[in-house]
């Protein structure tokens, strides 16, 4: 039996929130469900996440995509993480104060590797804005204790 580690992933989640970059990008999400390798969420796109267009830049795009995997994925295993190959399909454009629903789904594993579908659609018209594909390396945390001087 698989631990659920989706209430670790959601605070986690909403901490990036507060840092940097991760926080930019953020900024506004609303989480919607938390399970075992899936998030949802719901965001209406910020002004400073813009590009010359007023649609939602590609760069906080794909900071956002990789924070939903890393959420989802660290709800399925609970371990340390990077991504080691990172996809984004672009189906449409999503303009500055329209509102995106996000999911990030695991849907596979190879040894230590975990695959992650991420999908942004339209609040409203379900029209697919961009699909983003992850590959993430899961290694586990290491005890605490084995790192400790005996002197």
């Amino acid at each position: 039996m698989k631990v659920d580690y989706s209430k670790a992933a959601k605070k986690w989640l909403e901490n990036s929130s507060m840092v940097q970059l991760d926080g930019l990008a953020l900024q506004g999400i609303r989480i919607d469900r938390v399970e075992i390798g899936l998030i949802r969420c719901d965001f209406v796109i910020p002004n400073h996440l813009s590009d010359e267009n007023g649609n939602w830049h590609v760069g906080a795009m794909s900071v956002l995509i990789d924070d939903m995997a890393a959420g989802a994925v660290f709800s399925y295993c609970g371990c340390n993480l990077a991504t080691v190959d990172f996809t984004m399909s672009f189906y449409s454009s999503a303009r500055v104060n329209e509102e995106v629903e996000i999911e990030a789904n695991v849907v596979g594993e190879k040894g230590n590797l975990v695959s992650v579908v991420i999908d942004i659609k339209k609040k409203g018209s379900k029209e697919k804005v961009v699909v983003g594909k992850q590959w993430m390396r899961v290694t586990p945390f290491k005890n605490l204790q084995a790192g400790k001087s005996k002197l």
